[in-house]
């Protein structure tokens, strides 16, 4: 049975990676004089990039004008706001013309998550938009509470006249990591041939260290603070990748709408239909469960809520996320649960009642 679930969980994996296949440093191993990029290359780097804020920059807003990034994609776990929850916005400059563009595209995302976006002109507000001149960046979430509401917690690098199609992906990229999300060129899942001298001239353009570069593009995400589902290049929260920056010629265009993927993972993120999951198991290392088409990472001792749906549910169990044996389940929906070590072997993990 072990050697079956090893084999399963190989298959598993290959068949997601053939499916679904913003501080400044003097020393780069490669210059950007080296390269040579197209005029749309250049625009590209100078409007589009995004950065999220991330929480242990809290006291320093002076970020939101620097380009700061948040280090890590997809789904925050722990971020997301509650199902139903009512997200005020309010716009601290820029023409009403512009506002009533990039506040359309923000509610597009309350299409497919359960959540109401109203636009406010004074008062309290969980979003604050500011126009700016350098930089797209949003705070993730639920982390968007944490900040004064007299700081922006969005900054939009748009004006009057920036094209249409920038005005809706910049609005409906940083409206989505404001929902939770985070970018998706660093799911876990993604399996991205980087050309790392390359990646390193172009992103040294925008004024951005080995390190970030690393941190923010190249770096796949960590099991443990996310939630996700298998990669995907269509998401509205991707960056754009040249195929000059991969060895194989992979690439992503800058994506201007969301994707069916970003739709039912939001949809699924934002679901009151939830079953409990607690991880008890005599071991010291993390577990990651496959709920749903989402992928979630337990810490010892930790309880989560899960996506599920009414009938149906299929629960697998990753005992941890390199080399593991899947064990499925199927939980019932209204009953907690926990992942429990069997009584001969901490390892071999199963799902109870709880």
């Amino acid at each position: 049975m072990k050697n079956f679930k090893f084999i399963f969980a190989l298959a598993f994996v290959a068949a997601l990676t053939v499916l679904f296949a913003s501080c400044k440093k003097d020393n780069f191993e490669t210059s950007p004089a080296e390269y040579a990029f197209t005029a749309e290359e250049l625009a590209e780097i100078n409007e589009n990039f995004c950065g999220t804020v991330d929480e242990q920059d809290f006291n320093d807003h002076s970020l939101m004008q620097e380009g700061s990034v948040e280090d890590r994609g997809t789904g925050a776990k722990g971020k997301f706001w509650p199902a139903g929850q009512v997200l005020r916005v309010r716009f601290q400059n820029g023409s009403t013309a512009l506002q009533t563009k990039v506040f359309n595209y923000f509610k597009t995302w309350a299409n497919h998550a359960n959540v109401s976006i109203v636009k406010v002109s004074s008062g309290n507000s969980e979003i604050r938009v500011r126009f700016g001149i350098v930089g797209n960046n949003s705070y993730v979430g639920t982390d968007n509470l944490t900040i004064a509401q007299s700081v922006q917690t969005m900054n939009l690098q748009l004006t009057d006249n920036s094209a249409e199609s920038s005005i809706r992906r910049a609005a409906l990229h940083e409206f989505g990591h404001a929902l939770g999300l985070k970018h998706e060129h660093q799911n876990p899942f993604a399996n991205i041939s980087w050309d790392k001298p390359k990646v390193y001239a172009y992103y040294a353009l925008q004024g951005w260290s080995q390190q970030k570069v690393d941190e923010q593009v190249i770096n796949h995400l960590g099991w443990g603070p996310a939630q996700h589902t298998s990669f995907d290049a269509q998401s509205v929260m991707a960056y754009s990748i040249p195929a000059s920056l991969t060895t194989n010629g992979f690439s992503i265009p800058w994506n201007t709408e969301i994707s069916t993927v970003d739709k039912e993972f939001i949809g699924k993120m934002y679901s009151g239909t939830r079953i409990r999951v607690r991880h008890a198991a005599n071991i010291s290392g993390n577990i990651t469960i496959h709920l749903n088409g989402i992928a979630t990472t337990l810490n010892k001792n930790e309880t989560i809520y899960v996506p599920a749906k009414t009938t149906g549910n299929t629960l697998q169990i990753w005992e941890c996320p390199n080399g593991c044996m899947w064990s499925s389940f199927y939980p019932s929906y209204g009953t907690k649960y926990k992942i429990v070590s069997a009584s001969n072997n901490a390892n071999d993990l199963k799902l109870v009642v709880d």
